[in-house]
């Protein structure tokens, strides 16, 4: 971010918020390069604490100096370089299936490329672990605030604390709890954004189609029906087996 001196110097001695509307510190030294664009910012952080930030770290809005934390910055580097790599991958295995480039061309700068996005994975990965990180501190902060906000609404029920003290110390309460939980959510997103960026490399050869040759159509033709046997052939067989039932006469003897 190029900030120019002329318009940045009233910053100095004020006061830096972060994103999320806390306070960090006092603007006290600038550092700006042959055409007036502050490069480097020294911070002091309320703790006695000097640090010194590039000027890319700062932005202005609503005449408010705000403070980006290296990951804000990161994540935002890491999810533009990968969302481009992704589209180079995907234009380069396009271009080859459809012949625009030679195989021996498209393995050089698939190489190339694959490479370099398996380095920017990696930096994400390392990046989403340490925001993994910064999640769990919340959690444990947010947990701490609430049971001090409890606290203060049972002292205040037992008349231990009186109503003034009471709404001062809450609304502390309430602010770090609402700001704790902003960056939280923030966070969270910001993982979900960098983990949707990726990109599964498919078998970038030229697909080969194999034309089988259809099978022969077999026509199957009906069974032909065995017609049935009309009334005077039903007759005549039943005429036939019962002459063929007749059988010879039994001679019985009668012994005296």
């Amino acid at each position: 971010m190029g900030l120019e001196f002329e318009g940045f110097k009233r910053f100095l001695g004020k006061h830096v918020v972060d994103g999320y509307g806390r306070p960090l510190g006092r603007i006290v030294g600038l550092i700006t390069d042959v055409n007036q664009n502050v490069t480097d910012v020294e911070i002091e952080f309320g703790n006695g604490e000097f640090v010194r930030c590039p000027s890319k770290q700062l932005m202005i809005e609503a005449g408010t100096l705000i403070y980006l934390y290296p990951w804000e910055l990161e994540s935002m580097e890491i999810a533009k370089a990968l969302d481009l790599a992704i589209k180079r991958i995907q234009a380069l295995d396009d271009l080859f299936r459809m012949g625009e480039i030679p195989g021996e061309t498209y393995e050089e700068f698939k190489k190339i490329h694959e490479a370099s996005f398996r380095e920017l994975r990696e930096r994400r990965d390392r990046l989403i672990n340490r925001l993994k990180g910064r999640i769990d501190k919340l959690n444990s902060q947010i947990r701490e605030l609430q049971m001090f906000r409890t606290s203060l609404k049972m002292q205040r029920a037992t008349g231990e604390i009186e109503e003034d003290s009471f709404k001062e110390a809450i609304s502390i309460v309430e602010d770090g709890l609402n700001k704790a939980f902003t960056e939280k959510e923030e966070l969270e997103n910001t993982i979900n954004r960098l983990s949707k960026l990726d990109f599964k490399t498919p078998s970038l050869r030229k697909e080969i189609k194999t034309v089988l040759p259809k099978p022969p159509k077999v026509e199957v033709k009906p069974e032909s029906r065995i017609p049935e046997p009309s009334a005077e052939e039903e007759s005549k067989k039943e005429d036939s087996g019962d002459k063929g039932k007749e059988s010879s006469p039994i001679d019985v003897k009668v012994e005296d």
